[in-house]
């Protein structure tokens, strides 16, 4: 019996080195890094584990790059005025040494009034980190400018309007239906069409632009303005973005190049979304 019990353990054992051995070999392998003769598990440095924190930090948030600048700035006024302070010999308190940093910031000419040579090229590097940052503030914003206009072009702002005509889908059969809405609004001094299909802003707007300069039989709008929103209409908070609650009418257009089974099935979903 104790022979027997001592080759069970074995056989135990066997399988489960055997079993393990599979696991291992079907895992997958580690990554590692040979130094020497010896294979060790790779352990990022601190450089590129701050390298990486900061790539996340700006892929994510929207104001990494301002917030960053406005760091530098308050670092370069509170290191410029500690260094004022210090090398000066003009016993500067550190409310006056921190304003002078923060004039030869902001102004560039200021360090022309600088006296002594420590103060003077404490006042040139302080100038020149004060120009390279304004730069910066000048490149941010022009980024933001453009930022704002590319949203702007591709129509997906929200439009605020009552009382307007909300039509839904662009079809070769749209401008047709622009024309007749704007021939019935005449009386009233024109109106408001707003139009949210899934095709590009810019693409619509040339499309009416070129109607609107044809040389024969060009259209006419007679005051009626021509809103364009790109979006989904089946989706309920793009119909929110042109203000469907505040419609006086609603036109839903069925999409070109379409079967008729599909066509109906998304004018009743289009119909359900509403």
């Amino acid at each position: 019996q104790i022979i027997a019990k001592k080759v069970a353990v074995r056989k135990r054992c066997e399988v489960t080195t055997g079993s393990s051995e599979e696991k291992s070999s079907n895992s997958p392998p580690l990554k590692t890094k040979r130094s020497g003769n010896v294979n060790r598990l790779y352990i990022p440095t601190w450089s590129e584990i701050f390298l990486y924190r900061v790539d996340s930090y700006f892929s994510k948030s929207r104001w990494a790059k301002g917030s960053v600048l406005l760091m530098g700035t308050f670092l370069l006024i509170f290191s410029g005025g500690g260094m004022l302070r210090i090398f000066s010999n003009d016993n500067l308190s550190l409310y006056q040494s921190t304003w002078l940093a923060w004039t030869y910031i902001a102004d560039p000419g200021t360090h022309a009034d600088a006296e002594g040579l420590s103060n003077r090229v404490i006042a040139v590097i302080i100038t020149l980190g004060g120009m390279l940052i304004f730069a910066l503030v000048i490149g941010l914003v022009s980024d933001e400018i453009g930022r704002c206009v590319d949203i702007l072009n591709k129509g997906t702002s929200r439009c605020i309007e009552d009382d307007h005509t909300l039509m839904l889908g662009w079809t070769d059969k749209s401008l047709a239906i622009i024309q007749e809405l704007a021939l019935a609004n005449e009386s009233e001094g024109g109106g408001v069409i707003v139009v949210l299909a899934e095709a590009g802003k810019q693409e619509m707007e040339a499309t009416l632009l070129s109607a609107l300069q044809m040389n024969e039989h060009p259209l006419e709008l007679h005051g009626t303005e021509v809103i364009f929103r790109s979006g989904n209409p089946l989706i309920e908070n793009q119909l929110h973005k042109v203000s469907v609650l505040t419609s006086r009418a609603i036109i839903a257009l069925s999409p070109d190049g379409v079967n008729p089974d599909e066509a109906d099935s998304r004018m009743v979903r289009q119909v359900l979304c509403l």
